[in-house]
């Protein structure tokens, strides 16, 4: 039996009815803590500092810096997340808000220090300038001097590491759970579409299609001054290496000007 869920936002939904929370939990402790201390390091967060979570998924990011003493403030679309997010660090006394929010929209209600966009959560629309908008919350969100993090794929190694189809499964107290990944590149639109199917452990197909707007790494520079920023930077890892063809990420760092 198969459910298939289209639609035009397909970020509306697709979080909320998938089990795509099995990729959130980050369970390589190593590659975490090497993202808290990039994002630690150089947005230069401070204990006492505020910090703005755009699109904080289930809080795998923002409850740690705050362990780490950091005040966050995050949002997500989500639902099911926010409210896991908001239940742990509750129960861990940590100094986060958690709100269930449209990044498209969504500005905190006070000036943060710094702020991070992590883990693919930019470019979902097809439409630049909506995207753009994004860009602009962040900016808003901070503080003059204040610092910003955008995480993305980095597409021209994407294109030339090009995979057609993935398939990973997941181990859960009802059964395993299959996730099968078919991309395509829309050459046309400058798009990576995405077909995933999600085989669940009573048999039935859940099947979900995503796209994600192709963005060099030069685009994303000018993106991100054209909405004000400056002293942009690129790096290819959380380790601060230097952006190549190769590198599995392109890393944004950029300022709010004084």
């Amino acid at each position: 039996m198969s459910e298939t869920l289209m639609e035009g936002d397909w970020w509306q939904s697709f979080y909320a009815d998938t089990p795509f929370e099995l990729l959130l939990a980050r369970k390589d402790k190593l590659a975490l803590d090497q993202a808290l201390d990039f994002l630690w390091d150089e947005l230069a967060i401070r204990p006492g500092s505020t910090v703005f979570d755009q699109c904080c998924g289930s809080g795998s990011l923002s409850i740690p810096l705050a362990q780490r003493g950091a005040n966050l403030v995050a949002v997500d679309l989500c639902e099911k997340y926010v409210e896991s997010a908001a239940r742990e660090s509750q129960a861990l006394g940590l100094p986060c808000r958690f709100h269930c929010g449209d990044a498209f929209e969504f500005v905190p209600d006070i000036p943060c220090d710094a702020a991070f966009n992590w883990w693919t959560s930019f470019g979902y629309s097809q439409d630049d300038y909506r995207n753009m908008r994004m860009l602009e919350n962040a900016f808003a969100s901070l503080r003059p001097g204040g610092r910003f993090a955008l995480d993305y794929p980095n597409m021209p190694g994407v294109l030339r590491g090009f995979k057609e189809r993935e398939v990973s499964s997941y181990d859960t107290a009802g059964g395993e759970i299959q996730f099968i990944r078919e991309t395509e590149i829309n050459m046309l639109k400058g798009l990576r579409e995405q077909l995933w199917t999600f085989v669940l452990p009573d048999g039935r197909h859940l099947v979900h299609e995503t796209s994600l707007r192709i963005y060099l790494p030069h685009t994303l520079v000018e993106l991100l001054r054209a909405r004000g920023f400056v002293d942009v930077e690129l790096y290819g890892s959380v380790e601060a290496d230097k952006l190549t063809l190769d590198s599995p990420r392109c890393i944004c760092l950029a300022r709010r000007p004084e």
